[in-house]
C-alpha cells in the first residue's frame, strides 16, 4: 500500500506564518500604553473617540484629520479609548500590504525577488517601529498595493460608476492625506487610464473622479503643514537598517550615502520597467515625491522599493552571468539576504533591550511631566497648548490647543494666553524662535516646570 501523503495547502501555510510573525510583535515588540504615538494618527484617534462619545473637539483650531480616521471608525465604535486596538489594526493593515505587494511583484518582477522582498520587509526594524507608533508608511504602502489589485480587478469586468471604481477614489483619498508622497497614487492611476483606457467614457469618469478627490483632501487638509519639510534624507537612508534612533554615528552616515546611491541607480538603471506598471510607478513616484518631507513614513516607501525592485535587479544581473553553479547565479543574493536579515534581527534584539532599560524617548518623557502635572491639579479644569496636541490630549487626558502664533512683543503673546494654563513646546525648533523669546521676556507671569531635551514645559500664571 501507497503510503497516505498529507500537504497542508499553501494559503494555511501563510496564515501560520502571519500569525507568528503577528503574535511575536504583539507580544514582544508593541506597547500598550499612550506613548511613542504619531502626531496624525493621535489627532485621527481623538478625532473619532470624540465623535464616538459625544464630546466636543477641536477639529476646526487642529485641522481635518487624515483619512485614517475613517478606517479607525469600527475599532473606535466598539473599543473607545484602546490604543492596542489601532495597533492590531495597523499590524493587520502591514500584513495586507505585505500581501498585496507581494502579489504585484510576483506579476512584474519574478516569484523569487517577491518572496526574499516581502519576507525582509515584514521583519524590517523601521515596519515594527511603524507598527508601534501607528505611523502612515503601512497605509502608503497599502495605497501601492492596493491601488493595483483594485485596478486589475475593475478591468476585469468594467462597470462605470461601480463599487470598484469608488474604492480606487477612496483610496486616492486615504493616500494623498496621508503625505505628499501619497500624491503618487493618483498620479500614476491618471497616467495609467491615459495609456490604457477601457473607453472614453469611463477615462472621463476617472480623470474626474481622481480631480476631484485629490483637490478636495488638499483643501480640507490645507495641505500638510505638520510634516517636516526639506529634511536631509541621508540621515533616513541609514534608519532604513537601524530603525529610528536619536543619533547616527559616522558608520551610520555612511550607511546613508551608499543606500542613497543604490536608490539612485535602482530607481534610474531600467526606467521603462520601473515606470512601466501601476504599482511600481506608484512606489517609485512615492519615493520621488515623499523626499520633500523625508520623515519615517517615507522611508518605508524607500525600503519596500529597494527591496522589491532592488533585488529584482540584482537576480537579474546573476542570470545574466555566464557559468552554471549556485555561488554564480545566486550567491550575491544568498549574501544580501545575509546580511540584511542578520541585521535587521540583531537591531530588533538591541531596540528591545534598550527599551527595557530605557522605555520612553525624550519627547514621551516631556509629555509625561506634562500628564503629571495634569494629575497633579486634581479636579481642577486646565487647558494646555502643545506644539504635539494630538499625543498631548492623549498622554494626559485634559484639554489642549495647538500653540499660538508668535506675537510681535510679550505684552501681545501673553494676551493671546489668556485661558491657558501650561504650554509645551520644542524651543530649539526654529518656527518656535519668537515665541521662546517672547515667553522668556514675560518674568514672572512665566515659571518652567520641567525641561528635557525635546523640550519644556511653561506654566503661565
Amino acid at each position: 500500500m501507497n503510503p497516505v501523503k498529507f500537504e497542508i495547502p499553501l494559503r494555511y501555510k501563510v496564515l501560520f506564518v502571519f500569525l507568528t510573525w503577528g503574535a511575536l510583535l504583539l507580544f514582544f515588540f508593541i506597547r500598550y500604553d499612550s506613548y511613542g504615538i504619531d502626531e496624525n494618527a493621535a489627532r485621527a484617534l481623538m478625532f473619532v473617540w470624540s465623535i464616538v462619545d459625544g464630546v466636543a473637539h477641536p477639529v476646526v483650531v487642529l485641522g481635518a484629520p487624515d483619512f485614517r480616521a475613517l478606517l479607525f471608525i469600527p475599532i473606535g465604535l466598539m473599543w473607545t479609548g484602546n490604543i492596542a486596538a489601532a495597533k492590531i489594526l495597523t499590524l493587520l493593515v502591514m500584513a495586507a500590504s505585505s500581501l498585496l505587494l507581494y502579489d504585484w511583484a510576483d506579476r512584474t518582477l519574478g516569484r523569487e525577488s517577491a518572496l526574499i522582498a516581502t519576507g525582509l520587509l515584514l521583519v524590517s526594524p523601521l515596519a515594527i517601529t511603524q507598527i508601534d507608533s501607528l505611523g502612515a508608511g503601512p497605509y502608503l504602502l497599502l495605497a501601492t498595493g492596493l491601488g493595483f489589485w483594485l485596478d486589475r480587478t475593475y478591468r476585469a469586468e468594467p462597470r462605470p460608476l461601480g463599487g470598484w471604481y469608488f474604492s480606487q477614489i477612496f483610496l486616492i483619498g486615504l493616500s494623498v492625506s496621508l503625505h505628499p508622497a501619497g500624491l503618487a497614487y493618483p498620479i500614476s492611476l491618471a497616467w495609467h487610464w491615459y495609456r490604457n483606457p477601457v473607453d472614453v467614457r469611463q477615462q472621463r469618469h476617472y480623470y474626474f473622479g481622481i480631480a476631484a478627490m485629490t483637490i478636495f483632501v488638499l483643501l480640507i487638509r490645507m495641505g500638510w503643514s505638520d510634516l517636516p519639510w526639506l529634511q536631509n534624507p541621508i540621515r533616513i537612508f541609514a534608519m532604513l537598517v537601524t530603525g529610528p534612533i536619536d543619533l547616527i554615528s559616522t558608520a551610520g552616515w555612511m550607511t546613508g550615502a551608499v543606500i542613497a546611491a543604490i536608490l539612485l541607480f535602482t530607481l534610474f538603471k531600467s526606467p521603462s520597467r520601473t515606470f512601466g506598471n501601476l504599482g511600481g510607478r506608484t512606489l517609485a513616484l512615492g519615493v520621488v515625491l515623499g523626499s520633500l518631507s523625508a520623515d519615517f513614513s517615507w522611508a518605508m516607501l524607500v525600503l519596500a522599493f529597494l527591496l522589491y525592485v532592488g533585488i529584482a535587479r540584482i537576480i537579474e544581473i546573476h542570470d545574466s552571468i555566464p557559468g552554471e553553479g549556485f555561488l554564480v547565479k545566486r550567491g550575491g543574493v544568498f549574501f544580501l539576504i545575509f546580511v540584511l536579515a542578520t541585521a535587521f534581527m540583531l537591531n530588533n534584539r538591541g531596540d528591545y533591550e534598550y527599551r527595557k532599560i530605557f522605555p520612553l524617548s525624550e519627547e514621551d518623557k516631556l509629555l509625561g511631566a506634562v500628564a503629571l502635572v495634569a494629575r497633579s491639579e486634581q479636579n481642577k479644569h486646565i487647558l494646555v497648548a502643545s506644539q504635539w496636541p494630538g499625543k498631548t490630549m492623549i498622554t494626559c487626558q485634559c484639554d489642549v490647543l495647538p500653540l499660538p502664533s508668535p506675537a510681535k512683543d510679550p505684552a501681545t503673546q501673553l494676551a493671546m494666553l489668556k485661558g491657558i494654563n501650561y504650554m509645551v513646546f520644542n524651543p530649539r525648533d526654529p518656527k518656535n524662535e519668537i515665541l521662546s523669546r517672547n515667553l522668556a521676556l514675560l518674568g514672572e507671569q512665566t515659571e518652567t516646570v520641567a525641561l528635557r531635551g525635546s523640550g519644556v514645559v511653561i506654566r503661565i500664571r
